[in-house]
């Protein structure tokens, strides 16, 4: 596993310019821990504290988002609502769904992100595979 300070010492792995990553998360810590990591490889990082305040920010048209790392429990609408909202008008949208609970256990209660699950907690390498998988890039390290 590697820290984000060995991400940023090691030679850096190639990203399309401009990618956006909007990442969601009631908790701060890791909000920022994973905004951190993509901001380190190159991605340009929108954050939000819940679903109500992620669909917002797709309501500004100044902001282009290209991808979804949300929590799927959250205060007023959680990862699993804002995926289905987000579905009906950006369906070719990514989203990687983040959580405590066991992927398994998700899955038993219906809950499929169209491109990942990613249990919590996780490190900067396996969020960084996954948002390189989920944006069509391989991964190249």
């Amino acid at each position: 596993m590697k820290t984000v300070d060995e991400l940023s010492s090691a030679a850096p792995v190639p990203t399309p310019a401009g990618i956006s990553v909007l990442v969601v998360d009631d908790e701060t810590a890791v909000r920022r821990f994973a905004a951190r990591v993509l901001e380190r490889e190159g991605y340009v990082v929108v954050e939000a504290k819940d679903g109500i305040e992620a669909l917002d920010l797709f309501k500004d048209v100044a902001i282009s988002i290209e991808m979804v790392v949300s929590d799927i429990v959250m205060p007023r609408l959680n990862g699993v609502e804002l995926m289905r909202a987000l579905a009906v008008s950006h369906p070719d949208l990514p989203v990687i769904l983040m959580s405590g609970y066991a992927s398994g256990a998700l899955a038993e209660l219906g809950i499929a992100a169209p491109c990942a699950i990613l249990p919590k907690p996780f490190p900067s390498d396996r969020l960084l595979e996954e948002v390189r998988r989920c944006t069509g890039q391989r991964n190249r390290q």
